[in-house]
């Protein structure tokens, strides 16, 4: 039975707007539009969508509200359908899941998948995401039909005859032996011709050639059309950013012994004659939580050709590569020849055709030129194979094959879909069962479906013989072996190997199920041209759990109406899964076909679903005409559905419920009786029962409600009870029987206030009444009298005039409508006195005297009961051929036996709803109401246990209000069960006792999901039976058993704590090995996200208050001071935290103030100068103008060093201009304060273009890497006007260097380089070749080679560009091949180095610079190879290079040569980067010979140092002793002891002989620092500080009056200084390390006029590096970034601000290539703040660890073995580097080195947790008078929580203390103690025997412990301390004992 409720007419949400919008005219018809219903009834994304479809547009409405119109009227194609689907969203998120009503879900391979709207055109599809994307797809064929897919849609194309002959190729051909046609005449040679599909034809069909002329023979020919057979049908399309997909099919799954592996390029497809009709993905099936089952999605294709329906099994298939070759077959086969039929190509093959075939082909088919054979002998094996199947002395059971058309030449165009089966009637009906034997070869007349399909159909049952259902060809299989062996000759060149579809991936795998045969007795059916789907309608019905009586076994369901045959067929598939855990791999589903029925006389059918409930709303006619609407189903039985008295008018599911379909006068409220013998169809059923019915006559669509289960919470699982625990269909049966309860309570108006409740509790009194066999027979008049509704006084009555306000007891009736004594409002604790005052109680909801029975709620329904026994339907229910389990038809043993298991399933279902807390709020009625039925049914039974147990769980006025109850006792009754209670099995199960555990017998076979909790609990016990039973083995028997924390939310407090002790001592330290899930369960989920946040909620700004130096500041201040903000703004939220950050690195201190300061450009610097007496004034006012012109030369270096302290700092708005600082060369002279100007034209914009330059660089390095929108528009936004300048040269350098020049448009390039712009191009060129570094990438390499002479073609005209120009195009092409070896570019830079000029020109191209750059670019593009040259060994580049480096040179030519020394030295030094090889290191080292030094100048020696040690890396050692043993051993006094002073007394002065002694010594401190860059090691600092401050000192105690002599000595030790200070600042790089600082501020203090501008320089990039990135980064000892510091550190430095002779200065920016962000950064994961922790880092070489405090930069990654966190503040983390996940954590952090730390809750030891919260109160931003928080007065004044601890008030009060968790309403130990108090206090039975249970689980805990719980290690054993405080569980207990002695 079922419930109509008639909801008016239906009409499409969107009519009235298309009307409106004149898509649709006002008065058009149905037919003028197309209305597409798309429901989903599973997952968040539930809901109804409608689109209505016009020619031209589409309107999406949603939950019967418009939503949004789309418009096709310009693409003059009119629209051919529209569909919802699902594709891949744009954004992926392995962290993300998708939000609950989001309209999107995940696939099976984890992606989020959003919903689109997929509208197709002629050739067009257009996607549109509800989001908002959209995308246009072009068709390279015409759509003809498609059907959405969980993901993606499937098209099926339109074939191309279709397009102007469909009515020539559905015509059957005549019969050979037909007087009209010769004997043989197979189909013109011209369709079987090569054809390439495209789209040129489309819309323009051929003419049909009937000239008078014709042959008759040619009258049935096909059309003179290129098909495209070749192609498939079905095409797929998964994802709208990817190409089109194939649809594929397993071939014939029985195997062959010689079946070859399939190719690739030759897929099996579905014949071309199947049309798809429906895709439907069945709901989950799965009755375990814990096992993985596969999704089961079902195809339903017809073959219209061979009338057959099939059903297939969808699997989305993995993308692979669609153009990797196959693998080649290794077999061989004796060769062997075959003879050819006469007429027939040398080359082919010979089809089966008739004896008297008499035409040829003519000519050969052309295609592409045939590729020889390779193994000849597999030809001849193949063709032998061909003669025996053509002998027909082979087995018929080939398989399917995979090859699209290589059998094409056997049967081409007359074996295609025009063939006409009737025409072998007359021929022997064989059926082809794969393992048969073929009797007869029909040859050609055999029907070849395509490429796509060769294998039979299933047989078809008895009497439903089925045309064409013997196709099949026997050679496919032999065929595909000739094409996947290569070996047969010209196969290729008959064009019978063309791939059009190639590059298509295989993206969807259609499996076979079965087949039926569609019976169809309508011969104008296979010629209609409509579309299949319009012919018939197809849904899927999955059958319920209880219909099997196997585990995870299924039933499916699937429909077939065919509309034109009145004909239903049923499909019954069986769905076997085996038992899978959740990783394993693979299918584990098993479909098999079981039954097919068929109903005749059926109009029309659909599938009905409401809730859980799904059914067949079937529309039958009978043989007299009359129609009749029912609802059947497989495993139920058939229902009648009677239509409502009334069906209205007016569309009430609507917003605007006005009526609008009829006229005013007619009225709203009025409706019409709705005759059944109009009905014409059914149509769109929606959610709820939902559906429209058709009325034929009216031509009026009418929406009714069917309602099929009931709408009470509590009704409805005790239905799923009764399923799940009876036996099959005895669930459905008294649901069925629950629904004529109903029936009968409509029918006789029994005046109830729950009609759904009452019918419930008649049912189960009359279930347990049909027992006595000694009921009197009641007459229909001893219980015809039930209550009417007319004497529901209280309401009004119909007319509205009266209303009885003075009837208390009619008003009891609706307060408490179900079986409770009281309203379910009293039960809370405001109402706890009423209930206490048992007389006041009495008086208030009992009925009156006299009026029990009547208004009574048992009494009344024991009196229904009876009525109902005593009516027509009760007899059917329990008369002697009653359909209840309890009726007399059974016998009375099963009569008992039923009785007994509904009252187990009864009490079953009660206690489970004991297990969740929520239960009596969400069911309605609650549980009391139930437990009050089967009390009194007990009492009937005589079952004195259970009565005495549910009497004791009664409310407290329960005894009062049963006083009158009637009272009967049943004879013969059902034997009385062991009581079994749920808390005493939790009890005995959580103490974890041997032996099983009393469970029962009818629990373990129940089926379905229902009593999860029990069940739950049962897999727990199970788990822990098997395991050593720690604390971590108990939270992994936890989430092995399917408990979640929504789980523990709704557990009992007295459950609960055992559980969340367990986790408690787990949550500490998680085993590294747990899974996300298992991390969440223990509230541990920063472990898996711990270096992401778990939402885009943690990317708000943290707390931005400046630190509390700058916080005095007041308005006068912060004026002065605002140009030091606008250096480094908050531009974005990113940026924000990046400086919050910062700040937390340097909080102690202000030397990151003092570095800014320092490196400011924007201020006017201060510099004292004292006047000295004999100074007139004129002379200070000039001694005054020639200090600040020489600080200008050192503030035009700043630049270089303030780029690298804010590399990586900022995030720009898009929509401002990016500002670039220029120079303030001003200075305030002290003490006269006077600010003094230098002359401009000294310092004009062309004389320091460099300094320009290096600024604009300095701007585009502060934006991060990670910076978003940096594209072409964003870099043209920010272009200066039309003249390009030196700043925004730079600003492109810096922004190659950090990779955002990948993405700029190639015309913005030839733009920016086309003025010729020297600078411009410089830093163009470098930045492309920076952010393509590595790639080859082909255009880079052009627009580098025309800027560089050398890759020029020979003849070409000289190249006007500035040699420095040229110099960038030879470095670009080192970066853009690094790593790449590539022989072409190293021999051009080799050509480059070693080039011998011709004639010494002033400004020649190739000078020192041009050289070194070739250098750089040749060890670049060898990095680190020198071991494996590969194929440069011919070059013989080592032995070039060490002669440019070391050989004696001519005179003649030493200028020349010497300018190739340098770039030789760095050749080697970059090719054999780390390689150890002496031999290569002893031939480029120093000589040892001290008078060849004379011969070398200082800084090769210098070089040369360095290559050897870059050389020889591993042998580096930071000590004294290293330094020593490698200076020559004449220098070893000057640093024995280092200390001294190189010029000490004692040793003598330094002269021009000692320096090479200064650059041996700098390259060795140079070589160490590059070991060690970026370590931040101590000992390495202390090292090189003592050479510092020993160069420094020499430096500075230099006399201005030296000799020439004392000055080169001077001038070499400047340069070394430069060395070293810039070498000393990488190894403590990021750190800000104030030993380094306070000599480098000091040398940056420098204005004598000795030193240059690149001194200045050096000593600023020095201070960049001591503060890179401010603090946030440091340097990589890998090989890229060891050479990018060697070319940025190159210790030639500029002499003046243009100068470029040794060095390009665009060069020294490399180091950017050398960064490594390995600053861990650790932040609240509740407010995103950064927070200082201490952490622990183990290294792997065995080193004592290291502890420091976040932030803070990590040693070198390779060198870490793991990093924990040891806070008592937050949960700690271990991040472990090796082992199998380290690699994956590595990458991770590489990316992000945030740690996301979660605080931890309070608890532990009381001592702990009190100081814990103490600190937090003490550190919080609460104002000092107002220390106490505003709420401390409840705890004083409710008694409840007055007895809280110091701790726990701060758990409720302060939200940071629980952590987040508190915020988000998550249950607290506090919660749990306060339940628990008042369980004592006020609670039920139930809850104490929940706190009993915990009293004996602390027991057995305390024997675990063995009371040493502080000695016991938390992660193996129970701990004495755990969640809830042992002090509490002795307070209870007290609480118990007391209550027990007081009442005796």
């Amino acid at each position: 039975m079922a419930a109509v409720t008639s909801l008016g007419l239906h009409q499409p949400t969107a009519l009235q707007y298309a009307i409106q919008e004149q898509l649709v005219d006002e008065n058009a018809p149905s037919a003028g539009y197309t209305l597409e219903t798309f429901v989903n009834h599973e997952g968040d994304d539930t809901g109804e969508d409608e689109l209505l479809v016009t020619a031209h547009a589409v309107v999406w409405s949603r939950g019967n509200v418009f939503r949004k119109c789309f418009g096709f009227k310009l693409e003059k194609e009119p629209v051919t359908q529209a569909l919802l689907t699902y594709f891949p969203s744009s954004v992926q998120s392995s962290q993300h899941s998708p939000r609950h009503g989001s309209q999107s879900k995940l696939s099976q391979d984890g992606r989020i998948l959003s919903k689109a709207l997929v509208v197709f055109l002629k050739t067009q599809a257009h996607i549109y995401f509800l989001d908002g994307t959209s995308h246009v797809v072009h068709m390279p064929f015409e759509v003809e039909a498609a059907v959405a897919g969980p993901q993606g849609v499937i098209i099926q194309r339109k074939q191309r005859n279709d397009v102007g002959y469909s009515a020539s190729l559905k015509f059957p051909r005549v019969p050979p032996n037909s007087f009209i046609s010769p004997q043989t005449s197979p189909v013109s040679v011209r369709t079987s011709q090569h054809s390439t599909f495209s789209t040129e034809t489309l819309g323009r069909p051929k003419a049909l050639p009937l000239r008078l002329n014709q042959a008759l023979d040619n009258v049935w020919e096909v059309p003179n059309e290129k098909d495209d057979s070749h192609w498939p049908r079905l095409i797929s399309l998964t994802d709208p950013l990817l190409e089109l997909g194939l649809v594929v099919t397993h071939s014939d799954g029985k195997p062959k012994k010689k079946r070859r592996q399939s190719s690739k390029k030759s897929p099996s497809f579905l014949d071309r004659a199947e049309e798809i009709l429906h895709i439907e993905e069945m709901p989950s099936l799965q009755s375990d939580a814990n096992m993985s089952y596969e999704p089961l999605v079902v195809a339903v294709t017809i073959n219209r050709e061979t009338s057959m329906y099939t059903v297939w099994k969808i699997a989305y298939l993995k993308r692979e590569d669609p153009f990797r070759p196959p693998k080649a077959s290794k077999k061989k086969g004796d060769r062997r020849r075959s003879s050819m039929q006469p007429g027939l190509a040398p080359s082919g093959v010979t089809s089966p055709l008739q004896p008297n075939f008499k035409e040829t082909f003519g000519t050969s088919l052309p295609g592409k030129r045939s590729r020889k054979s390779e193994k000849q002998e597999k030809a001849d094996k193949a063709l032998e194979t061909l003669e025996s199947s053509l002998g027909l002395d082979q087995d018929s059971g080939s398989g399917r094959r995979t090859s699209r058309r290589v059998s094409s030449m056997l049967a081409r165009a007359d074996l295609s879909a025009s063939q006409d089966r009737t025409a072998f009637g007359d021929q022997p009906q064989v059926t082809n069962h794969p393992a048969g034997r073929r009797d007869t070869s029909h040859g050609s007349s055999r029907a070849r479906t395509s490429a796509a399909f060769a294998g039979s159909f299933n047989a078809a049952p008895p009497g439903a013989s089925s045309l064409g259902s013997f196709l099949e060809a026997p050679v496919d299989n032999l065929l595909e072996e000739l094409r996947a062996g290569g070996d047969f000759e010209g196969f290729h060149s008959m064009g019978l190997d063309d791939h059009d579809f190639d590059g298509l991936t295989q993206e969807i795998l259609f499996t076979k199920i079965h087949s039926i045969s569609v019976d169809n007795s309508n011969v104008r059916y296979s010629l209609s041209k409509t579309p299949a789907r319009s012919q018939c309608k197809v849904f899927c019905l999955p059958g319920p759990q209880s219909v099997v009586d196997e585990r995870n076994r299924h039933q499916v369901v699937i429909g077939i109406q065919d509309s034109m045959e009145k004909r239903l067929q049923l499909l019954i598939l069986h769905l076997q899964t085996s038992i899978k855990p959740s990783s394993s791999p693979g299918s584990n589903t098993v479909v098999t076909f079981g039954q097919l029925r068929k109903a005749h006389n059926v109009i029309d059918s659909c599938k009905l679903v409401d809730g859980n409930v799904a059914m067949i709303l079937v529309l039958s006619e009978s043989v007299d005409g009359t129609r009749e609407l029912s609802l059947q189903a497989p495993w139920s039985e058939l229902t009648s559905i009677n239509l409502p008295s009334k069906l209205l008018l007016s569309n009430t599911r609507g917003l605007d419920d006005r009526g609008s379909l009829i006229v005013r006068e007619v009225g709203i409220g009025r409706a019409i009786t709705p005759v059944v013998g109009e009905l014409a169809a059914l149509c769109h059923p929606k959610l709820n029962g939902v559906v429209s019915i058709f009325d034929g006559e009216s031509q009026q669509v009418h929406q009714v409600r069917i309602q099929l289960k009931p709408t009470r919470p509590q009704v409805t699982k005790i239905f799923d009870a009764f399923r799940a625990i009876l036996p099959p269909a005895v669930g459905d049966v008294l649901l069925a029987g629950w629904w004529h309860v109903v029936a009968w309570i409509r029918q006789e108006h029994v005046e109830v206030a729950d009609i759904e409740w009452s019918a419930m509790a008649i049912q189960l009194f009359t279930i347990f009444l049909a027992l006595d066999t000694h009921v009197p027979s009641a007459s229909p008049d001893t219980y015809s009298s039930p209550t009417h509704r007319r004497n529901r006084s209280l309401l009004r009555s119909s007319s509205g005039a009266y209303v009885d306000f003075n009837d208390w007891d009619a008003m009891n009736v609706f307060e408490t409508p179900n079986s409770a004594t009281h309203p379910s409002w009293m039960a809370g604790r405001p109402w706890q006195w009423v209930m206490e005052e048992e007389e006041l109680t009495a008086n208030l909801f009992q009925p009156s005297q006299g009026r029990q029975e009547e208004i009574g709620f048992l009494v009344s329904h024991i009196r229904h009961a009876q009525s109902f026994m005593a009516s027509t339907m009760g007899d059917a229910a329990c008369g002697q051929a009653g359909y209840l389990p309890t009726a007399q038809s059974h016998t009375e043993q099963s009569r008992m036996k039923q009785a007994q298991d509904i009252m187990v399933a009864l009490h079953l279902l009660l206690e489970e709803q004991k297990l969740d807390i929520t239960a009596q709020h969400l069911s309605s009625p609650a549980s009391v109401d139930l437990a009050i039925l089967v009390l009194q049914i007990t009492k009937w039974l005589d079952w004195h246990q259970w009565t005495h147990n549910y009497e004791l769980d009664m409310p407290l006025d329960f005894a009062d209000s049963q006083a009158n109850t009637l009272q009967r006792h049943l004879s013969p009754k059902p034997a009385e069960p062991a009581l079994w209670s749920v808390f005493e099995w939790l009890q005995a199960g959580l103490v974890l006792e041997s032996g099983p555990l009393d469970m029962p017998v009818i629990l373990t076979t129940a089926s379905g999901n229902v009593l999860p909790r029990i069940k739950m609990f049962g897999r727990l016990f199970e788990c822990l039976r098997t395991k050593p039973k720690s604390p971590v083995d108990f939270v992994e028997a936890m989430y092995e058993s399917g408990i979640t924390p929504v789980t523990l939310e709704s557990l009992p407090e007295a459950i609960l704590v055992p559980l969340q002790d367990a986790i408690s001592q787990c949550q500490a330290r998680p085993p590294p090995a747990w899974p996300s899930s298992l991390l969440q369960l223990v509230d541990r989920s920063d472990v898996d996200s711990v270096l992401s946040p778990a939402d885009e909620s943690h990317l708000r700004s943290s707390n931005l208050a400046m630190s509390s130096h700058l916080a005095t500041w007041d308005f006068n201040s912060l004026c002065q001071n605002i140009m030091d903000f606008n250096d480094s703004p908050a531009d974005d939220i990113a940026e924000s935290d990046k400086q919050a950050v910062i700040r937390a690195i340097f909080k102690e201190d202000r030397r990151l103030e003092e570095i800014r300061l320092m490196l400011n450009t924007t201020k006017p610097r201060l510099v004292r100068l004292e006047h000295q007496s004999d100074w007139s004034e004129p002379f200070y006012l000039e001694q005054q103008k020639e200090l600040v012109t020489r600080l200008a030369t050192n503030t035009l270096s700043i630049p270089a060093g303030r780029g690298i302290m804010n590399y990586g700092l900022r995030f720009p708005l898009l929509t401002q201009k990016f500002h670039i600082n220029g120079f303030v060369l001003n200075c305030t002279v002290r003490p006269t304060n006077v600010t003094v100007g230098v002359d401009k034209s000294l310092f004009s914009e062309e004389k320091i273009a460099w300094a320009f330059f290096h600024s604009g660089v300095a701007a585009g390095l502060s934006i991060s890497r990670q910076a978003k929108g940096i594209d072409t528009s964003w870099i043209l936004y920010n272009k200066p006007g039309n003249d390009l300048n030196n700043r925004h040269a730079g600003f492109l350098l810096a922004l190659g260097l950090n990779g955002h020049l990948k993405g700029i448009a190639k015309w913005v390039a030839f733009k920016y380089l086309t003025p010729k712009h020297t600078m411009t191009s410089i830093g163009l060129l470098l930045g492309l070749a920076a952010s393509y570094i590595g790639t080859m990438d082909s255009l880079i390499t052009r627009l580098l080679s025309v800027h560089v002479t050398r890759m020029l073609p020979r003849g070409a005209a000289e190249l006007n560009l500035s040699p420095l120009t040229q110099t960038t195009g030879i470095m670009g092409i080192g970066l853009l091949y690094c790593n790449s070896q590539h022989r072409r570019m190293s021999e051009i830079m080799m050509s480059e180095i070693k080039h011998v000029e011709t004639e010494d020109e002033e400004e020649p191209l190739r000078s020192e610079c041009y050289r070194l750059a070739a250098g750089f670019a040749l060890g670049f593009i060898n990095l680190g190879k020198g071991t494996d040259l590969k194929g440069l060994h011919d070059m013989r580049i080592t032995e070039q290079l060490l002669t440019l480096a070391s050989s004696s040179k001519k005179v003649e030519l030493v200028h020349i040569l010497d300018r190739s020394s340098a770039a030789a030295v760095m050749a080697i030094a970059l090719i054999y980067m780390k390689s150890e090889d002496h031999i290569v290191a002893r031939k480029i080292d120093v000589p040892d010979a001290l008078l060849q030094f004379d011969y070398i100048r200082p800084d090769i020696l210098l070089l040369r140092t360095v290559a050897k040690h870059l050389i020889l890396w591993s042998e580096i050692k930071p000590t004294h002793h290293w330094i020593r043993k490698n200076l020559p051993a004449r220098y070893h006094s000057r640093v024995n002891p280092p200390t001294q002073p190189f010029d000490n007394p004692s040793r003598g002065q330094l002269n021009s002989t000692h320096l090479p002694f200064l650059t041996i010594l700098a390259g060795l401190c140079y070589a160490v620092a590059l070991r060690y860059a970026g370590s931040g090691d101590l000992r390495v600092r202390d090292l090189l500080l003592v050479y510092l401050q020993r160069f420094y000192g020499y430096c500075r105690a230099a006399s201005p009056k030296a000799n020439f002599d004392d000055r080169t000595v001077h001038v070499t030790a400047r340069m070394c200084l430069d060395v070293v200070a810039l070498s000393t600042a990488a190894v403590m790089a990021g750190t800000g390390d104030l030993k380094v600082l306070r000599i480098l501020r000091s040398l940056h203090g420098r204005n004598d006029t000795e030193t240059t501008y690149g001194s200045h320089m050096a000593t600023h990039m020095a201070i960049g590096v001591l503060s890179l990135g401010c603090g946030t980064q440091t340097f990589s000892t890998s090989n890229i970034a060891i050479a990018s510091l060697l070319v940025a550190f190159y210790p030639v430095f500029p002499d003046q601000v243009q100068d470029n002779k040794s060095h390009l200065q665009a060069f020294r920016h490399f180091w950017v290539l050398a960064t490594d962000p390995r600053c861990l950064v650790t932040k609240d994961v509740a407010t995103n703040a950064p927070v200082s922790v201490p952490v622990t880092i183990r290294f792997q070489d065995g080193r004592p660890e290291e502890a420091r405090t976040t932030p803070c930069l990590l040693p070198p990654l390779s060198d870490i073995s793991s990093v924990r966190t040891d806070s008592p503040e937050f949960w700690n983390l271990d991040l472990a580097f090796t082992g199998p996940e380290g690699s994956k954590l590595l990458e991770k952090f590489v990316s992000n080195q945030v740690l996301y730390l979660r605080r931890r809750p309070v608890g532990g030891s009381p001592f702990s947790a009190t100081m814990l919260a103490l600190g937090r109160e003490d550190s919080s931003n609460a104002p000092a008078d107002d220390a106490t928080q505003p709420l401390e007065w409840l705890f004083d004044s409710a008694p409840s929580l007055n007895r809280l601890t110091h701790t726990e008030r701060s758990v409720v009060l302060d939200s940071g203390v629980g952590g987040p968790d508190v915020s988000h309403s998550k249950s607290s130990v506090v919660d749990a103690r306060l339940a628990l108090e008042a369980g004592l206090d006020h609670g039920s039975r139930d809850d104490l025997l929940g706190i009993r249970g915990l009293f004996e689980w602390y027991e057995w805990k305390a024997k675990k412990t063995g009371g040493g719980g502080n000695q016991i290690l938390e992660d193996t054993t129970w701990n004495s301390e755990g969640w809830l405080r042992g002090s509490i569980v002795e307070e209870l207990k007290g609480k118990v004992w007391l209550t027990g002695r007081e009442t005796g």
